[in-house]
């Protein structure tokens, strides 16, 4: 049996410009920070942990204090709140609703979320997409500042949740960063994305990149030929 395990944002829900343009915001409001790179493949890891302690790092020489980091993430929070209200929700990503269920009905594979922001916000856009949440192990920000952490924790919550062993994971995500810890991590990969940010998924080693669920076939033979790496092996 595999473990199937899930980016969020751009994965399941498409939610990667609300997530950009609340955080950017955030880190004004609360630091009045307003000269930050949004080009996320600048910092060391891809996560809300990280980012937000290596932009405080350059801009006040100090990591965040455990109160200003639960200030922004309050702040973030709402501010993502109130733009899914402006836009009638998170809107999941097309046919991933139905790809949860069978993957879930399945008895070929069981089901984990790993995603690189923190536990409140990736819920809230879970919910307000109206996708699974509930008796799925997960893993976030909070639990590691780097992407291979959180798939590591997710990995053994899994494998304690449903009291199994799972030597073949596929991970399935939308950016170059999650295709890099995948490899990193000895998982096999599935990217969801299309366009620009699928040519690189595919030039970063991706053999199969879907722009949603809606070939749901497809999907489950990607999954079935899906065979990890060697731990740290590049992928040309």
């Amino acid at each position: 049996m595999k473990l199937v395990m899930f980016d969020i944002d751009g994965t399941l829900t498409e939610s990667n410009n609300l997530d950009n343009e609340s955080y950017l915001q955030a880190l004004y409001e609360v630091f009045g920070f307003s000269e930050v790179s949004s080009d996320w493949t600048s910092y060391t890891h891809v996560t809300d942990a990280c980012i937000l302690k290596e932009v405080c790092q350059s801009k006040l020489g100090r990591i965040p204090s455990s109160s200003e980091v639960e200030a922004f993430q309050q702040r973030f929070l709402e501010l993502l709140i109130d733009g899914a209200e402006a836009h009638s929700g998170v809107k999941a990503i097309p046919s991933s609703s139905d790809m949860l269920k069978k993957l879930l009905a399945s008895s070929d594979y069981q089901v984990a979320y790993a995603g690189g922001g923190w536990t409140a916000s990736a819920i809230f856009k879970l919910k307000s997409a109206h996708l699974p949440i509930d008796y799925i192990p997960c893993a976030f920000s909070d639990d590691d500042e780097s992407r291979e952490g959180i798939m590591a924790i997710a990995h053994s919550r899994a494998e304690i949740y449903y009291n199994q062993l799972f030597s073949e994971v596929v991970y399935v995500g939308d950016g170059v960063w999650d295709i890099r810890s995948a490899h990193k991590s000895g998982y096999s990969f599935i990217g969801i994305a299309s366009d620009n940010e699928a040519k690189a998924l595919f030039n970063e080693g991706a053999t199969d990149v879907f722009p949603n669920y809606d070939d749901y076939e497809s999907f489950l033979l990607a999954l079935k030929k899906a065979t990890g790496i060697t731990k740290g092996e590049t992928v040309s």
